[in-house]
């Protein structure tokens, strides 16, 4: 009796077995016929089908989290992949295990069963990006550590130690208190992270012997490039030129670069060029349905404000956004559209845009860019607008009277508080970073995300003989000569701050005779350098300064502080009703006189029923230099003055505006970590 029981025990087993490897044999074939993406609607519906069928097999499991996963947009979306990609991983294992151990020379053996090991890589890769998504780094790295100590002959999808490299890189800011796989110092991951290629590249050869012949020999290849692909990443980071160099070279002549990282390496030697064009082809070459940050519309739009076009800039990130809305990447998006609107001079708009940026909370995909540099750029911002709010109200403001007005007094001290309490953020912000010397004070670095103009907003004011020291051993020691001209011109800042103007001119000069310095990627740093000495000078010399500045990158003016000269020309008669716009542009910081060689203002007012078109343009030995038409509704009467006294300085004002506060991050919880 009880041998019977047995038996039909063992029956009904063999008879289950047999349906589900049936209904296994028939997921299989429906998948294999499946000719969707992972980002159809239609994967899903037949994931949900698979795991209605068989709820034990992982393949339902594995394609409905891969179709969350290109779905999330944010930390919630992330974490509803997690969950059926962890039951396609634990499913895996527990059912395919002897295969997913296989090592084997025999094609026979090794193409019959390789996909278990390939669809094995693929839901590894989707957890571990999921659980970097959503920066649950620990167990990003338990993944990859499972994976590597499986010994694949060859991993698909997913390399182990490549991403752990990645992971080591990324977080090397933090501690093992923030993750327990990290060392204590930013040179300790990242030198954990280079130990991790070097044992990829180990490994590869270790596996060689097996996979030859059963490989093509420019695909095994491939996963060395692979690799090299990271060395190039951490040498750049590190700004060891001739070893970045070499891996680049090696990629390049494999066509297996990465564009993108490339231009970046190129932005920080200072051939910046090289970079624009290595951006827009990665704009073409490394688009992916899986939502990444696009690295290269941010540092696009830093290379436009760079040529003194920060229209363009303004432009092209104005345009990604309307296209990508509120998906990963948007908060780096706004904070270069943020910059683009504050170099055009438009401020009120680019404290709003810097505003939105603080309060999005943005994830880091697929970037070694992390939230500390997030915050940084936010900071800078918030800091430079504030101290340009205060410029151009004193640019509108240059009455006679002005200091017999309370209101002004108010608004001095309302301006000065805010400016300070935003410099000790951002220099707080900047003292906590441990990698400041590597990355910020470099100037140009993969990892700085800031302008030079911003990098001396955070130096201005604090530590001027260190900074000096500092610079001077940079002329000395960096290898990088197209950057030399930029530590010249910070020396120039800081002797100039310190109030050793022969010192600065000295240096000032000194970059104004760079011959590539004519170069139109270097119209920034053209226009800081005659600012500086316009400042340095006095009489005639800081005339000619003035002017240069303002035929190089007009927009600066109305905030530097420097009063410029001009001749001011009005068709005649002049409606009576349209004297107080000349009066109120009168009013502002500009000095209009006679003089030979001086800009001139010509001005033409039409009446368009009630509003007015003010025609301006401003001729410059006998040229156009500025010139434009715009309108001013009867209700915008009282600022049209101060609304054309910017447009003669190529600023597209379209309403004066107060202060806009600044906003606190929405994400508290960012300080926490």
């Amino acid at each position: 009796m009880r041998y019977g029981v047995l038996f039909g025990c063992l029956f009904l087993w063999s008879q289950w077995m047999t349906a589900q490897n049936a209904t296994r044999q028939q997921i299989d074939r429906e998948r294999n016929e499946l000719k969707t993406s992972f980002t159809d609607s239609k994967t899903y519906d037949k994931a949900r089908s698979f795991i209605r069928r068989d709820s034990s097999y992982y393949v339902g499991y594995m394609l409905e989290g891969a179709f969350l996963f290109f779905r999330a947009n944010d930390e919630l979306g992330f974490n509803k992949a997690i969950g059926p990609l962890k039951k396609a991983y634990q499913k895996m294992e527990n059912d395919f295990d002897p295969l997913l151990r296989m090592r084997t020379n025999n094609f026979a053996d090794y193409s019959a069963n390789y996909r278990f090991q390939s669809d094995y890589g693929l839901i590894t890769y989707f957890l571990s990006r999921c659980y970097q998504n959503v920066e649950d780094q620990n167990q990003a790295m338990d993944i990859l550590r499972h994976v590597r100590d499986r010994n694949f002959q060859l991993e698909f999808n997913l390399d182990s130690y490549n991403t752990m490299a990645w992971l080591y890189h990324r977080n090397r800011m933090y501690t093992s208190k923030r993750f327990s796989f990290l060392k204590n110092t930013v040179n300790e991951n990242v030198r954990a992270a280079n130990q991790c290629l070097d044992s990829a590249l180990r490994k590869l050869q270790i596996d060689m012997p097996l996979n030859n012949g059963l490989f093509d020999p420019r695909y095994l290849n491939r996963q060395y490039l692979s690799t090299y692909h990271y060395k190039a990443m951490i040498y750049d980071y590190l700004l060891n030129i001739d070893s970045a160099g070499y891996y680049y070279d090696v990629l390049i002549q494999n066509n297996q670069y990465s564009s993108n990282n490339y231009a970046e390496f190129k932005l920080a030697m200072g051939e910046f060029e090289e970079a624009d064009l290595f951006f827009k082809e990665a704009a073409e070459r490394e688009q992916s349905i899986e939502k990444n940050t696009k690295e290269y519309y941010y540092m696009r739009g830093t290379l436009n404000i760079y040529r003194g076009h920060p229209e363009q800039a303004d432009t092209l990130l104005n345009k990604v956004i309307q296209e990508q809305g509120s998906t990963p990447g948007y908060g780096w998006h706004s904070i270069g559209l943020a910059r683009a609107l504050h170099y055009e001079g438009l401020t009120a708009e680019s404290q709003e845009r810097t505003n939105k940026a603080a309060r999005f909370q943005e994830l880091h995909i697929g970037t070694t860019w992390g939230q500390e540099q997030y915050n940084l750029a936010v900071a800078a911002l918030h800091y430079l607008n504030q101290l340009q709010f205060k410029k151009e109200y004193w640019f509108e403001h240059n009455e006679w009277y002005f200091w017999f007005n309370p209101a002004n007094w108010y608004r001095w001290l309302k301006y000065t508080l805010e400016i300070r309490h935003q410099k000790m953020l951002l220099v707080s912000l900047v003292a906590e970073n441990p990698e400041r010397d590597q990355v910020i004070y470099s100037l140009f670095s993969p990892e700085n995300l800031m302008t030079f103009d911003e990098v001396w907003s955070v130096m201005e004011g604090f530590g001027n003989d260190y900074f000096i020291g500092l610079y001077k051993k940079r002329l000395v020691t960096d290898k990088r000569p197209r950057l030399k001209k930029y530590f010249t011109y910070v020396l120039g800042k800081l002797y100039l701050a310190e109030g050793k103007e022969r010192e600065a001119i000295s240096y000032l000069e000194q970059v104004l005779n760079d011959p590539d310095v004519s170069d139109p990627y270097q119209t920034l740093l053209r226009a800081r350098t005659y600012e500086a000495l316009a400042l340095a000078t006095g009489g005639a010399k800081r005339e000619a300064n003035i002017r240069q500045l303002y035929l190089t990158y007009p927009q600066l003016i109305p905030f530097s502080g420097l009063k410029m000269k001009m001749q001011l020309d009005v068709d005649n008669p002049m409606p009576e009703a349209y004297r107080p716009i000349l009066n109120q542009l009168k009013n502002t910081d500009i000095d209009f006189g006679t003089g030979t060689d001086l800009p001139v203002v010509h001005l033409s007012f039409t009446p368009r029923g009630e509003a007015l078109d003010i025609h301006y343009s401003v001729m410059v030995g006998g040229n156009p230099f500025q010139q434009g038409v715009f309108r001013i509704e009867k209700a915008e009467f009282n600022s049209a003055g101060l609304l054309l006294a910017y447009h003669l300085f190529g600023i597209p004002k379209i309403k004066i505006g107060e202060l806009v506060p600044v906003a606190l991050p929405a994400n508290e919880k960012e300080k926490d970590k």
